[in-house]
């Protein structure tokens, strides 16, 4: 089941398709991991949670989907920016370019609303103590929700901008909703990052209305 890191997966249900980005590496055959997290009061949600929890041994998808990829290291720097579970297509592109020995460094940003929600947080630090070039900061967004968090707080583009005063030469990869996206670029872009640096979903699902453009 050949796919490329970044890209993602429709689960077909009856009358919709739920997308999931590819958690893991292309590298792995046998498996395809995804994170699904329950949303409340989300339909599409409750139709996966049902299906899951019924035992089926078959699940319908389509794949791959996206043009979000990466299938080498970039020459330069490479930011990986991710909101909640957007961090698991920036989990694919970490888990295939560093056993390639990337010698750029690889910088993971990943805000979420509460530190509980950093689910894979043992994981990034224990690939910061193996990779020399690996540097991951996470980045809680509603700090009064994690009384005991002692890490960086705020908005997660933020945290990027306040370490980088100089966005000219690095690759950036962007997981989130269009909102966070677009804001991200266009603060990006006043740092000196070129616009065809950037990479992100949004941009083939969302595009920027021409009138949007222009303001």
């Amino acid at each position: 089941m050949a796919f490329k890191a970044g890209q993602y997966l429709e689960m077909v249900l009856p009358g919709i398709k739920c997308p999931f980005s590819i958690a893991s590496s292309p590298d792995r055959k046998d498996v395809i991991e995804l994170h699904i997290r329950p949303t409340p009061d989300s339909e599409d949600s409750l139709e996966v949670e049902a299906l899951l929890d019924s035992g089926v041994k078959h699940i319908q998808i389509e794949f791959p989907k996206g043009d979000c990829i990466i299938e080498e290291a970039p020459p330069n720097p490479l930011i990986l920016l991710a909101a909640g579970t957007g961090v698991t297509q920036m989990n694919s592109i970490i888990e295939f370019l560093l056993p390639r020995g990337m010698s750029q460094p690889v910088y993971l940003y990943w805000g979420v609303l509460a530190d509980k929600d950093l689910y894979l947080d043992e994981h990034y630090h224990g690939l910061v103590l193996r990779h020399e070039n690996f540097h991951y900061t996470p980045v809680v967004s509603e700090p009064d929700s994690s009384p005991a968090w002692k890490g960086r707080t705020g908005l997660v583009p933020h945290a990027v901008l306040e370490d980088f005063e100089d966005l000219t030469d690095v690759t950036v990869y962007v997981g989130g909703g269009p909102g966070m996206v677009y804001t991200t670029l266009d603060s990006f872009m006043a740092r000196g990052l070129p616009e065809d640096r950037m990479f992100s979903d949004v941009f083939s699902y969302a595009p920027r209305s021409r009138e949007a453009v222009r303001e």
